[in-house]
């Protein structure tokens, strides 16, 4: 073996080492806030833009909260009140006929599709509002929610 051919060999473990190392300390997907660890068999606190939840929204945030083993309790206001709740972390997500596009979307993570929801005219996905960055949060609602759009 070569001189060059055993140096290349040693960088490309020590490159493996390092990258190891390295995934090895994350903690992806995370919850800054813990919002799993909080929502888990505890309370879940929904936000409802309706004093009524259509069943797409009321079967989406059944599932979820068996996923979570948790109890619910809804929160009704206007839209601007449940957004700024949800960014304070005093509500865990916000529902009622969310289309994709709301204009929400730059300030909260939005679920997976749960269902359509008509508006104009226009078929929108519906989906629900988390707080952004609870990333775990996210991905344990999405894998709750899955199947809801099949």
């Amino acid at each position: 073996m070569t001189k060059t051919s055993l140096s290349l060999q040693i960088m490309r473990l020590l490159t493996a080492l390092l990258t190891f190392t390295m995934l090895a300390g994350c903690k992806f997907p995370a919850d800054p806030d813990d919002t799993t660890k909080v929502v888990r068999s505890s309370v879940l606190r929904v936000g409802a833009l309706t004093q009524t939840l259509d069943d797409v929204d009321a079967d989406a945030i059944a599932l979820v909260a068996e996923a979570l083993q948790a109890e619910l309790e809804f929160v009704t206001a206007d839209p601007h009140t449940l957004f700024a709740l949800l960014e304070n972390g005093e509500i865990h997500l916000v529902a009622g006929r969310i289309p994709a596009n709301t204009p929400f979307a730059a300030d909260v993570a939005l679920t997976d599709p749960v269902g359509h929801v008509v508006l104009g005219g226009d078929t929108e996905d519906q989906v629900l509002a988390l707080r952004k960055g609870e990333n775990r949060f996210l991905i344990t609602v999405n894998r709750a929610i899955r199947g809801l759009m099949e």
